[in-house]
């Protein structure tokens, strides 16, 4: 006899056999991570067009009026930084990152899973380090504002390397079950 297993979800309250919860599971952190990566690319999109608009401005200003807006490059130093690290985020996550892979293509495919485990694990380590002493910096580093903008604290900009770091390890959890249930 196949055992059963309560599963709470919104929807309500299911009782599913262990296949049934591995895949409702897995749906359930897919929609998560797929709702995730779409606010990621709308933040990126909206991000990206505001910097192309302050740059732009600030160039007119700069060579037709001669007077440049001084808190310009800060704001898009921050927006970049911001650009690459959660790119590098989606990259990861649609594996869209470069790689060398001629030894991994080269091996049978259960030596291949173990490869994507200890992969999986280093990431996770490294991401979980990049999160938890990442928070503590920006933490520290709150308080701490712009010279040249006064309201804006530098802790945002840190901000972005926990962000990038928790999205991944978020992912890389999902990869891990699949190797799991698989």
């Amino acid at each position: 006899m196949e055992e059963k297993y309560l599963t709470i979800s919104a929807r309500g309250v299911y009782i599913m056999t262990s296949e049934e919860n591995k895949h409702f599971l897995k749906s359930a952190l897919d929609a998560i991570l797929k709702k995730i990566t779409g606010g990621i690319n709308v933040f990126l999109f909206f991000i990206l067009t505001a910097m192309g608009l302050i740059l732009g401005v600030n160039i007119v200003m700069r060579f037709l009026f001669d007077n440049p807006i001084a808190w310009s490059n800060v704001v898009t130093r921050y927006a970049y930084i911001y650009i690459v690290l959660l790119g590098t985020a989606i990259s990861y996550i649609e594996d869209s990152h470069a790689q060398i892979d001629f030894v991994y293509a080269a091996v049978p495919k259960k030596v291949q899973g173990v490869f994507d485990t200890i992969h999986y694990l280093c990431m996770m380590f490294l991401c979980g380090i990049l999160v938890i002493f990442g928070t503590k910096h920006v933490i520290t580093m709150w308080p701490v504002h712009s010279p040249v903008v006064k309201g804006l604290s530098i802790g945002v900009l840190y901000l972005s390397v926990p962000v990038s770091a928790a999205v991944i390890l978020f992912f890389l959890i999902i990869k891990m079950l699949e190797v799991k249930f698989n």
